[in-house]
C-alpha cells in the first residue's frame, strides 16, 4: 500500500467515524423525545397538584370567612342588613339566589 493510499484510507476512516449513523441519530432523537414527554407529564402533574391546593385553600378561606360572618350576624343582628345588602348586589346566579332565599338571606 502506498503512502497516498494509506492517507486516503485513514481520512476515509476518520470521516466515516465522525459521521453518526442515521439509525443511531434517530435513536437519540427518539430517546430525547421520550424524555421531553416525561418532563412535560411531570410538569403537568405538579401544576395540577398546585392548582388543586389553590382550590382547597380558596374553599377553606370561603368557609372560614362565611362562618365568621354567620357567627357575627347571630351575635349582632344589626350587621345582618349590611350582609343582605352585599348579597343582593354580589350574588347574581339564579341558583345561588334561590338557595339564599330558601335560607332567608334574600327577599327578592
Amino acid at each position: 500500500m502506498t503512502h497516498r493510499n494509506t492517507v486516503e484510507l485513514k481520512n476515509a476512516m476518520i470521516e466515516t467515524a465522525s459521521k453518526p449513523a442515521p439509525v443511531n441519530r434517530q435513536l437519540k432523537i427518539d430517546a430525547l423525545k421520550k424524555q421531553q414527554e416525561a418532563i412535560r407529564a411531570k410538569i403537568a402533574e405538579i401544576e395540577s397538584r398546585d392548582n388543586a391546593q389553590k382550590r382547597k385553600e380558596d374553599t377553606r378561606l370561603k368557609v372560614i370567612i362565611g362562618a365568621a360572618v354567620l357567627a357575627d350576624t347571630a351575635l349582632h343582628p344589626e350587621t345582618r342588613g349590611g350582609i343582605v345588602e352585599l348579597l343582593e348586589k354580589a350574588i347574581t346566579a339564579p341558583r345561588d339566589r334561590e338557595f339564599l332565599k330558601s335560607k332567608g338571606w334574600l327577599q327578592s
